[in-house]
């Protein structure tokens, strides 16, 4: 949440309404101030703040005044225990939300796999994205912890995907291909690998006739056209990228590495050399028997 709010956020964010007044009113204290903004940060967030620290200074001092409790008895609040729970019971029956449960993980790791990650590639993008569709679901958030596990496995379900359905359009002839360069004692194979991997450099006369070069190699290679066209460019980019870091164009070993010694997610060329056609991609999950 962010820190800075002016008076007049304050004012149409923090106030307590007459629901609000009704869930306080036999609170007091320490316990009244915790409560009060504990109530208008789910509000503001649809989750519980996982430290104090999280509370603006400025949202503090504000219902504090309200509620007619010093705003330093906040320090005294705690976030875990018995009377914690029972305060965000109430806030979620009150705002008509419930605790998230390892369907709804699963299902969320499903939405996300399906409609962000293929659009969206940045970790904190995502996890905004699971956070909103949790507060459109009236679902109160797993913790941190199960949120990474939600988001690696969404990542790890669009990846099988991905590398399923690019696989399945390479077809046996395309596949059968590219094995061909990647097979042991294939210099020429390596080479070109190499050659299409390595950074095109400074803009120039000549990074250009080598950039057309590579096209015109890729061409000789015969994929199907359309392979990527349902793909976001940067979805493409990030593959390529991974690709260069897993298998380095500056070393001849490289592209030569034996796929099925690495427990690292690879790209679609090293899925081809492991996967016939139309098989599963990499496999990180985060769910299943974790959940339970």
């Amino acid at each position: 949440m962010r820190q800075e709010w002016s008076p007049e956020e304050l004012l149409a964010n923090w106030t307590l309404v007459d629901g609000d007044w009704d869930l306080v009113a036999n609170k007091s204290g320490t316990t009244r101030l915790g409560f009060s903004l504990s109530l208008k940060f789910f509000e503001l967030e649809g989750r519980f703040p996982d430290v104090l620290e999280e509370v603006p200074p400025a949202a503090v001092e504000y219902v504090a005044d309200l509620v007619k409790v010093p705003a330093t008895d906040f320090a005294k609040y705690t976030l875990v225990g018995r009377t914690a729970e029972y305060h965000r019971k109430q806030i979620r029956e009150a705002l008509g939300f419930r605790p998230s449960t390892v369907a709804d993980e699963k299902a969320l790791a499903e939405w996300l796999a399906v409609e962000v990650c293929p659009v969206e590639l940045v970790e904190d993008r995502q996890r905004e994205a699971l956070l909103v569709e949790c507060r459109a679901r009236k679902i109160e958030p797993p913790g941190r912890t199960r949120v990474e596990k939600v988001l690696v496995a969404a990542r790890g379900k669009w990846e099988k995907t991905f590398c399923a359905r690019t696989i399945g359009r390479l077809g046996q002839a395309g596949t059968a291909r590219l094995l061909s360069l990647v097979a042991e004692d294939n210099e020429a194979g390596t080479a070109l690998l190499a050659a299409l991997k390595r950074d095109p450099g400074a803009v120039g006369l000549d990074s250009l006739l080598t950039e057309i070069t590579k096209l015109n190699d890729v061409c000789k290679l015969g994929l199907p056209d359309g392979l990527f066209t349902d793909c976001s460019e940067k979805l493409v980019a990030a593959w390529r990228a991974r690709a260069i870091k897993m298998y380095p164009s500056d070393s001849g070993q490289g592209a030569r590495r034996d796929v099925n010694a690495r427990s690292t997610p690879a790209p679609v060329r090293a899925r081809a050399r492991q996967h016939p056609a139309g098989a599963a991609g990499p496999g990180r999950t985060g769910l299943g028997e974790e959940a339970h």
